[in-house]
């Protein structure tokens, strides 16, 4: 999945609810933007919102962003979401088609403020009606808690999925370490496939490199200027002939002293 602002590629990071729940966002560790499958933008906490602002280091020249952002689950042409539902001033952008959304890292912090701010005014005047705050809001609750969770459980199943059909088109995944500061990676797919990996010392930290820009069966690829002495992890991006995307699970390699 690529970052709808800036073309960077997302990666997966584990956020905690307020209850005490996990769920995984795809994070833009080169622009700050976060994308949030459906519902799950109101499932994240704002202390965790800050939380990955503040390991998330934004370049001193910001990226170039695209004009026309597109959803990078189905690549439809993200649109600004709702009035009813985002305060005026707050650019959240939601895809027409699988209703994920796409959040700045400032939109995300005023949002997420925002909903902080009329949650406390609520609860502040939901006093004067306690008997329908006992009735209804236990009922709501548990409504979103059940659709979110659905959300969740679909969506990893999604993922194991995707990594399961990755796995089943590549084969032979070899690493050699070269020199000091150099590795060759080489693998096979079982038909001829555009490829590409991803590595880094950690998914934060990722470059995205083409391997087989023409359809292939053997692919070699050579990543330099690696550092000496760490663990790298790496991941296989495949292409299928009907232009779906499969990522393989996270491989590692430590260099050399």
């Amino acid at each position: 999945m690529f970052c709808p602002a800036c073309g960077y590629s997302l990666q997966k990071l584990s956020v905690t609810t307020n209850s005490g729940g996990k769920f995984e966002v795809d994070h833009c560790g080169r622009c700050g933007g976060t994308w949030f499958d459906p519902y799950e933008i109101n499932r994240i906490d704002t202390h965790e919102v800050h939380r990955i602002a503040h390991i998330t280091v934004l370049p001193t020249t910001p990226p170039q962003t695209n004009e026309i952002k597109k959803c990078p689950n189905c690549h439809k042409v993200l649109t600004p979401s709702p009035t009813e539902l985002v305060p005026k001033g707050i650019d959240l952008l939601r895809c027409p088609k699988c209703h994920g959304i796409w959040a700045s890292q400032r939109a995300l912090t005023l949002f997420k403020e925002n909903q902080d701010a009329t949650i406390k005014d609520y609860k502040i005047k939901g006093r004067v009606f306690p008997s329908l705050s006992v009735v209804f809001v236990p009922a709501i609750f548990t409504m979103l808690l059940f659709l979110t969770t659905f959300v969740t459980i679909r969506h990893l199943q999604e993922q194991k999925d995707n990594r399961t059909q990755a796995e089943a088109f590549v084969t032979n995944i070899q690493t050699t370490v070269l020199s000091k500061d150099t590795a060759r990676i080489t693998f096979k797919t079982n038909v001829p496939l555009t490829t590409r990996i991803s590595y880094g010392p950690s998914t934060l930290e990722y470059t995205q490199i083409l391997v087989s820009a023409k359809p292939a069966v053997f692919h070699t690829v050579i990543l330099r200027n690696l550092k000496l002495n760490s663990i790298y992890i790496f991941q296989i991006t495949v292409t299928s002939l009907q232009g779906k995307q499969f990522t393989t699970d996270p491989v590692s390699f430590t260099t050399k002293k």
